[in-house]
C-alpha cells in the first residue's frame, strides 16, 4: 500500500529555514513534534496517525542534504533508516562523530544527548521516528527498571527484532490501523521491552523466565473467550493476571509461546473459520462476530494464517 503523505510533516510548530549552498538549515523550536525534529516530509497522514493507539511515531522521507539542530524537546527519540543509505555527522561542541549508515541502522537519542548540529547526506532514505514516552505506557515496573538502568544515547546500533517491530508499526498506521488497540499496545510494549533489555544488558541482570500459574492463565483465557468480539487492551489482560503490562507480556509469552495479540488473533481466526464452514452467515457478519475490524481485515488474516480467503474456504468441497 502506498503511504499517505502529509505535506505539513505532521506538525504545526514554527521553524526557521535558511540556505547555505545546497544545504537546508533547519532549526526547530522546542515545541516541534519530536517524531520529526527536522520537519521532513511525513509519509503518514494526520488522519492515519489519529487512529494509532501506540507510541507517537513518524515515517519521513529524507531530503538529500540536510543540516540542523535536532533538539528532541526533552523526549527520548528512536530513529531508524528504513531504506536507503546516508552519511551522517554529529557535532557535540568541539567533538564530532561520522557514520556511514544503511537500512536498519538505529539511533537512540535521550534528553540532553542530542547533537548541537547534525549533517546528513541521504540517498533514497526513509526514516522511522518514534517518541519513547514511558509515561504513556503506564507501567510502574518498567518505569522503576528504567530508573535503575536508564537508557543512554546510542548513535548507531543494529537490532533486527526491534527493526521489525518499528516497520510493523508504520505499516499498520499506513493501512489505517486495522488490527486495533491491542496490536498497537503490543508493538509499543515490544519496543519498550527491547530497549529495557538493552539497558539491562549493561548491568548483566538476568531475564525473567517465569510463567503464568494455571489459575492466572485460566483467568486470561476466560477473559479472552468472553470478550472475543470486543476490543481488549494489554492493561485489562495484565490486570486479570495480576501483573504489570511488561511483566505480563513476558510471562504470557513464556506460557503460551506467542504474544497476547497473536493468541487473540488466533482465537478469532478459529472462531471465524468455524462460522465460515458451518454456517451460511454473510462474511461481513462473521467478521464482526469474530471481532475483526472489517471483512477485509478478516480476509487478510485468513490469507496469512490459512493460505485461503474466507470465501475460498466456504466454496471448497
Amino acid at each position: 500500500m502506498e503511504p499517505q503523505v502529509s505535506d505539513s510533516g505532521g506538525t504545526s510548530s514554527r521553524h526557521r529555514r535558511t540556505r547555505t549552498g545546497d544545504i537546508t538549515m533547519i532549526r526547530t523550536q522546542a515545541s516541534a513534534a519530536p517524531v520529526n525534529p527536522l520537519e521532513e516530509r511525513n509519509l503518514l497522514s494526520a488522519e492515519a496517525v489519529s487512529r494509532w493507539a501506540g507510541l507517537s511515531l513518524g515515517w519521513v522521507e529524507a531530503v538529500p542534504d540536510l543540516s540542523g539542530s535536532c533538539d528532541t524537546a526533552g523526549h527520548t527519540l528512536l530513529a531508524m533508516l528504513d531504506c536507503g543509505r546516508a552519511r551522517a555527522e554529529f557535532h557535540y561542541g568541539h567533538r564530532s562523530i561520522e557514520r556511514e549508515l544503511g537500512a536498519g541502522a538505529i539511533g537512540l537519542f535521550t534528553p540532553g544527548g542530542h547533537a548541537d548540529v547534525s549533517r546528513w547526506r541521504c540517498d533514497g532514505v526513509r526514516r522511522i521516528m518514534l517518541q519513547f514516552d514511558q509515561a504513556r505506557l503506564d507501567d510502574t515496573v518498567l518505569s522503576e527498571q528504567l530508573v535503575r538502568m536508564p537508557l543512554r544515547t546510542e548513535i548507531e546500533f543494529h537490532d533486527d527484532d526491534l527493526a521489525g517491530v518499528l516497520r510493523a508499526m508504520v505499516h499498520e498506521v499506513a493501512e489505517g490501523c486495522p488490527s486495533g488497540v491491542l496490536y498497537a499496545e503490543s508493538l509499543s510494549l515490544g519496543v519498550a521491552m527491547r530497549l529495557q533489555q538493552r539497558a539491562a544488558s549493561r548491568y548483566a541482570t538476568p531475564r525473567e523466565r517465569g510463567r503464568l500459574s494455571a489459575a492466572q492463565a485460566h483467568r486470561v483465557e476466560e477473559l479472552v473467550r468472553v470478550r472475543l468480539t470486543q476490543s481488549l487492551s494489554i492493561g485489562e489482560l495484565a490486570l486479570a493476571a495480576g501483573f504489570s503490562k511488561t511483566q505480563f507480556v513476558r510471562l504470557f509469552k513464556n506460557t503460551f509461546s506467542c504474544t497476547p495479540y497473536q493468541y487473540i488473533l488466533n482465537a478469532r481466526l478459529q472462531h471465524a473459520r468455524a462460522l465460515v464452514q458451518d454456517s451460511t452467515l454473510p462474511l461481513a457478519s462473521i467478521a464482526e462476530d469474530a471481532g475483526f475490524s472489517s471483512q477485509s481485515h478478516m480476509t487478510t488474516a485468513f490469507l496469512r494464517a490459512f493460505g485461503v480467503t474466507p470465501g475460498g474456504l466456504r466454496r471448497a468441497p
